[in-house]
Order: C-alpha cells, then structure tokens, then sequence
C-alpha cells in the first residue's frame, strides 16, 4: 500500500462469519482512495463474508460515525453496514437493500467513504462484503440518543418505474423532488446518494425544496453533495446528510443526465443544526485571502462561528487538481494533527489519487477546537472545496481518538484495554442492561416462559477440588466455564433455566472472572470471598453496573453444609440469593445457537471420545449417541454431582487461552477470554476445529470456520466451555 494512504497502528479485533446472500451490486461508489498495483495482502474478506466491529460508545443502539474503506478490490462489488443483531437488510425476495459503499476493481482496487450507521444493542456493527477486499474501518464518533435516529432503509431509484414516475433518468438541470415523512419539520436527513449512467462530468446537489436551489451570488449553483466524472465510471455514489424542508421534502438537483439512486436510513430529533452552505474555495480564494493549492504537507484553517465549544461540523470535503496520490486528514486544530505512537498520521477523511482522477470528494464530519476552528491537512498538493452547511449540537455527536479496524493485517492487535486507576483496578464504562429475550432461554436456546426469560444469570464459583466432590447443583447449570486456578481447576456454573434448592461449594473470585461476567448482562457473580486486589475489582465492575457482586462475606444466603470439610463447605441458597439482587439483568446470549446447523463441507472428525489438558485434573468427554450428550468424566471416574447425577452437555468447547499471571497475585493464572485464538466446537459427536473471537468484554463469542469464515453456531442445551493453555 502507498504511503499515501493513511494507516493506523491500533485497531480492533474482528471476526468473519458467511452469510449466504443474493443480491445485485449497487451503483458503483465514488472514488475516494488511491490506486495501489501492490498485491492483495493477507487477510482478505471472503465473498458474502462479514467483519464484526465492537464500538463501546455505541451500547443501546447509538449511531456510529466514521470512514469506510476497502482495498484489493478486483471486481464491482459492495459494503453493507448495519447493527449486527439486527441482520442484513433485504427484501421481502431476500436481496440486500443498503450499500454503504460501493467499489469497481476495473478502475481502481481501493475506494472508501463516509460511515453513518446505527450499532445493535450491544454496540456491534457488521460489515457485509459481496466480492473479496481487504476492509479498513476507521470508528471516531457516536451518535447520542437524541442525534441521529435510524429506520430501516427507504430506496429511491429512478431506474425504476413507481408509482410517483416512470422509469428514466433525472435529465441536466432539472431536479427530483422526495418527500421523508419522518422529517417533517425540517430535520436532518441521513443516507446514501447514488448516480448511475452518467456519462459527463457534473455534480448533484441536495437541498431543501422549500428553500430553494442554493446559488451565489452569481446564481451558479455553490453546493455539492456527489460529483462524478462520467467519462471515468458510470456510477459514482456518496454519504448524504442533507436538511428536509418543513414538509418533510428534498430536492436533488443534477448538473448532467443521471439516474438517481436515493437510500434514506435516518434522521436527526435534535442533534445537528443545519445552515445556508458556505464555501471555502482555493481556486478562487472565497472564504480565504489568495488563491492556489493547499502545498504538500501543508494545512488550511477554517473558523465556523456555529461550532465554537467543540461541536462537530458537517459539510462536504473536495480537492480538485491533484497530480499525485494524497489525503486528506480534518481535526480541531487546538488538538494538533492526529498521530500513532509512531507519530505517523492516523486518520484520514478523504483519499485521492491523481493517477485516477484530478477531483475527489467526500462528506466531512468532524470536531471543531473551542474556538470552532478545524484544520484540513494535505499530504500532496492539492486545491481544497470545502463546503461547511451543519454543526452537531454537544450533545448530538461524541467525537473520540479514531479507532482502526484493518483487514490487510494478517495478526490481530489486541484489543483496547480498560482504562484503570492509580492501583491498577479497571474503570468500567457505565453499563445499562439490556432487555430480556423473548421466549427463548439465552444460554440454551429452548423455549422458555417470560418469567424465566426475565431471569437474570446467576454465576456461582464453585470449587473442584477433589474434597469439593460432589458439587451441589452442577448437573442443573446452562453453561458452565471451567478454568485452570492453582495447581486445580474451578467453575463458574450459570443458572437460569434452573434454580435448584442449593449450589456450591462455593469458593473465591479471580481476575480472570470479569471479563467473562462483563458479557453476561449485569449478572449476579455469587462467591465465596477475594483476596484485596480481586475484591476491588469486582466491586468497580459492580459500582458501573457491569454486575451484582454477591460475596458470602457481605451477603446472606450462604450456609456451611456440616458433611463437607472446610473450606469446601460453603453453599448457598439460589432463591434467596435472586430474591436479593432486584437490579441484576435479564440473561443475554454468550454463543449462536442452532440446533438445525451441520458442518456440511467444513472441516470436522466423529468423535467418541476425547480428552481435556486442564491442570491438576484428568478431563474427558465421551459422546453418548442415545442421549446425544456428552458425558463428562474426571481422574478416571464419571464425574456427579449430588446425588449421584452425571454431568453431561450438548456442547463442549475448547478455547485455547492465553495464560498470563494475575495482576493482583503472581502465582495465581488468568487464562484470556478477549481477543481471539484457535478452538474445537465438540457437538453432535463431531469435532469442529475453529476461530474464537471475542473483541470486547461485553461481546459474546463467536466461533468461525478460519478458511471459509462460516459461523459455528452451538447446538441448543446445555454448554461446557473448556479454557485451555494449548490445544
């Protein structure tokens, strides 16, 4: 890749999954990144594959602002961008109905452009991709719930015939008018601008009806929302944030004949203040005293009155007479350039190639500095347009240090770690929880009532040590974990399908534990006490409201059971322990699940029998084909739980984990659960080697297949997730 396009040295973990889609290719997109003649690099996103990015700040189904991009792109194609819980948009004949960024590998193998969309629930957005790229995805804003608010997608396309028009182009100089009904009032409109058989040069223009084609002074027409060169490619296509008139209409008018592709996703409640367009134009020196090209290496400054205290601005970003391949990188220019720890430039908010095309745009959004100043740096020469026509009120956009995902690099970075304090005790993120699951249990994925729907997960540590055994309740438990301590093993078993009348022995917390807990939706950790340096975990993860911490130490509903030698004594009562906890959440997902999914063509072994290095104790699993459970054995002998009930699962996972020391006691493992490595998904008596990833705490895993990017999702029942140091 050339030095032109800019790179980042941190990103996020992502992981691929299939998705099995038909759909035509949209309107190819604008050009805004370089041509590269360098070879496809590692990492390359299959066909119909998908990244899954993590964005914290988006928790609740917040809007995700940033740039998209693709690289080693060979053939036309597309990127679909939504909330992954939410699937991929089609219709109702199952084709995608969204693009948000569309490329042609005939003309050049990189393109990007603007990204508005809205994350699900869990702060996740996908990433769909119709024919094989590298995918880079640069995240540095959200949307508060009262900025943007999304819907599903509405298309215009003048390609075809509606019943408002016949099918056929919007001809040079005239103008198509659509009305938004949830605009009414003049809010802000969010989506996608397309044009389609273009064949001369030319631009469109959005606007509000009612206010009129925007024109100078000398009534030429000072605002551009797409230019597109027609003798380069037919299709050209760009991020659109335009304001509706009072009635909720939009105008777009085209300087050449052009089809006009029209997706309208969302818009703002109170968010973003729109304004006349004004222009700053080196070309002609408006807005700015002289005329020429920002210099390589060089930065225009732009002072926007309505943006002082930091709000975000909103326009449209362009360079014209470009010889070179460059880009160009906005910021607040109070803050200084954006760099990475290697002081190399790590954002950019348009890409240009010269070798390509002399003009290049793309829609800008970014912060201003308190004085409402931003700086717009160039990397080669090159004259600016900068069209200025919206701010984001302070409490529409968050801007935060960009954050890169890439694929061109083959090995994952690990993941942003939380922030901690002057002890080194991690500083969670407030967490809020999400609504229960309808009908269904979220661990097992049966049918369940809404009382046990609504029921958060109560995870129990519970001790394996051999005095330990049998344990109380274990045999009821929709997952369990199971993780290497001293010299032994322990569980946190998870109950929510089932209350028994007592679980344990339960014994202490680890480190180790919050990690898997943060994904759990504010359960109730139930324990039996911590060292000081695990307590103060715990109790900052409790404080946010990542979870309920419920130590026996502080906590009543624990008992000693007088038939079991100290410590492994301590039990609890589950009930009661529920019955105390009133703000845990409703259970949420740790896995897909499907019982109809088969390996088909993916690599997998029939398996009868096998075995688990954990430390300290001999685990194997044996497939019971009349059952079609797995029966779990330990040292030799079938493992029970009292009275003398088998352990079994339908799924039986293996992580290989890295194992690091403690960092509240040395001697002490903590066995990584964030990140991703290689793993075996044991269901159905057939081994499935596999992916693991998980990008964030608060993620569930996600198990892929490393050639083809499918998803292997768990049967439905009971799972036992083995983290292991190696497989």
């Amino acid at each position: 890749m050339p030095k032109s396009f800019v790179r980042r040295g941190v990103t996020l973990l992502t992981s691929v999954a299939l998705i099995v889609a038909s759909a035509p290719a949209p309107a190819a997109a604008q050009l805004d990144v370089p041509f590269t003649a360098e070879p496809i690099a590692a990492g390359l996103v299959a066909a119909g594959g998908v990244v899954r990015v993590a964005v914290p700040e988006a928790f609740g189904g917040k809007t995700v602002i940033g740039q998209l991009a693709v690289d080693g792109a060979r053939e036309p194609g597309f990127i679909t961008a939504y909330g992954c819980a939410n699937g991929l948009p089609r219709d109702t004949t199952g084709q995608i109905t969204r693009a948000d960024l569309n490329y042609n590998g005939s003309i050049t193998t990189t393109w990007s452009n603007r990204l508005i969309v809205q994350a699900d629930g869990n702060g996740d957005i996908c990433f769909y991709a119709l024919t094989p790229v590298e995918l880079i995805v640069d995240v540095n804003g959200v949307s508060f719930d009262t900025g943007i608010s999304s819907f599903p997608n509405r298309r215009t396309d003048t390609r075809l015939t509606t019943s408002e028009r016949a099918a056929g182009p919007v001809l040079a100089g005239t103008t198509l008018r659509m009305t938004v009904d949830a605009a009414v009032g003049g809010k802000t409109v969010i989506g996608q601008l397309a044009v389609d058989e273009v064949s001369d040069l030319g631009f469109v223009t959005a606007y509000p009806c009612a206010a009129g084609l925007p024109i100078d002074s000398v009534t030429a027409v000072n605002r551009a929302d797409l230019n597109y060169i027609g003798t380069l490619a037919a299709t050209w296509s760009n991020r659109l944030v335009v304001e509706a008139d009072v009635n909720g209409e939009i105008c777009f008018f085209t300087s050449a004949t052009a089809q006009l592709i029209v997706d309208i996703n969302g818009v703002t409640d109170a968010g973003i203040t729109a304004f006349a367009n004004r222009r700053t134009d080196t070309r002609t020196g408006a807005g700015r005293p002289g005329v020429g090209p920002v210099a390589a290496g060089a930065t225009l400054r732009i002072q926007v009155p309505e943006a002082e205290g930091g709000r975000i601005v909103l326009g449209q970003l362009a360079v014209d007479n470009v010889q070179a391949s460059g880009f160009v990188t906005a910021y607040p220019c109070a803050d200084d350039i954006p760099v990475d720890v290697a002081g190399e430039i790590d954002r950019a908010d348009l890409n240009y190639s010269g070798r390509v095309a002399r003009t290049w745009s793309n829609r800008l959004i970014v912060a201003a500095d308190a004085n409402g100043e931003i700086c717009l740096f160039s990397s080669a020469s090159a004259e600016m347009i900068i069209d200025i026509n919206g701010v984001s009120a302070i409490e529409g956009i968050t801007p935060f240090p960009n954050r890169r995902t890439d694929t061109r690099f083959r090995a994952q970075p690990p993941p942003e770690p939380l922030p901690v304090d002057i002890n080194g005790v991690p500083q969670w993120p407030p967490y809020v929880p999400f609504p229960a699951l309808k009908g269904v249990a979220a661990l097992t994925g049966l049918p369940a009532s809404t009382k046990i729907a609504k029921r958060p997960i109560l995870a129990v540590k519970v001790d394996n040590f051999r005095l330990a055994r049998p344990q109380f309740g274990l045999d009821e438990a929709d997952a369990v974990f199971e993780l290497n301590v001293e010299g032994v093993t322990r569980f946190i078993a998870l109950f929510h399908s089932n209350i028994p009348a007592r679980l344990g022995p339960a014994r202490s917390a680890r480190t180790a534990d919050l990690d898997l807990l943060a994904a759990m939706n504010r359960p109730i950790i139930a324990y039996s006490g911590a060292n000081e340096g695990v307590s103060q975990w715990v109790t900052a993860a409790a404080d946010s409201g990542v979870l309920v911490g419920f130590s026996a130490q502080s906590s009543p509903c624990y008992f000693r059971e007088p038939t079991r030698p100290g410590p492994h004594d301590l039990l609890l009562d589950p009930t009661c322990v529920l019955a105390n906890a009133p703000e845990a959440g409703p259970a949420r997902p740790l896995w897909s699940i499907d019982a109809a999914w088969a390996p088909g063509a993916l690599p997998s072994t029939r398996t009868s029998t096998f075995d688990v290095d954990m430390d300290g104790v001999d685990v194997t699993w044996k497939w019971n084909v009349g059952s079609r459970r797995y029966l779990r054995f330990q040292d030799g002998a079938p493992h029970l739980a009292e009275p003398d009930v088998p352990i079994t699962a339908s799924n039986v996972v293996l992580i290989e984990s890295e194992h690091v020391p403690s960092p509240v006691d040395a001697r002490s493992p903590n066995p990584i659960s964030i990140g991703s490595g290689r793993a075996v998904v044991h269901r159905d008596g057939r081994a499935v080697p596999c992916i693991w990833s998980r990008p964030s705490p608060f993620d569930p895993f996600t198990f892929v297949d490393a050639a083809s990017g499918n998803t292997i999702p768990l049967d439905v029942g009971v799972t036992f997730v083995e983290l292991v140091r190696r497989l």
